[in-house]
């Protein structure tokens, strides 16, 4: 595959991943997401839009270095450093765990409900932080 397919490609998973599950692809939807769609507390949905909100800021931290990675290697490098580090600032949020954001995030996929309210949520945040 030539480096510049290769990198879109790579491009757009990071962006996937960064959304969903930062550190493991989930192939099948958990029991816990399927039983808890849309049970979460607010307490929950907060504290998982704080983390996806550090989730997309990180984003955009890494996207253009690996937009302009010069070699496969180096793509590999740069998302391993992006998935370490997106793992550790859902980690040091306060109220989630990083099993508990994949979670909620598998379950928005499943639950438009869910993915309104996270919605809301987000732009509540944004707005507020403005």
């Amino acid at each position: 595959m030539p480096f510049t397919r290769t990198l879109a490609a790579t491009s757009t998973a990071l962006a996937l991943a960064m959304t969903a599950a930062p550190m493991t692809v989930m192939t099948t939807q958990s029991a816990a997401a399927q039983e808890a769609a849309g049970g979460y507390s607010g307490a929950q949905l907060d504290a998982f839009t704080v983390a996806l909100l550090q989730v997309f800021d990180l984003r955009k931290k890494y996207t253009p270095a690996l937009q302009s990675a010069e070699s496969e290697d180096q793509q590999q490098e740069i998302l391993d450093k992006a998935t370490a580090e997106i793992a550790g600032a859902i980690e040091d949020t306060d109220g989630i765990t990083l099993e508990t954001y994949q979670e909620i995030a598998e379950a928005a996929t499943q639950d438009q409900d869910l993915e309104m309210q996270i919605k809301s949520r987000v732009e509540d945040m944004v707005q507020t932080a403005e």
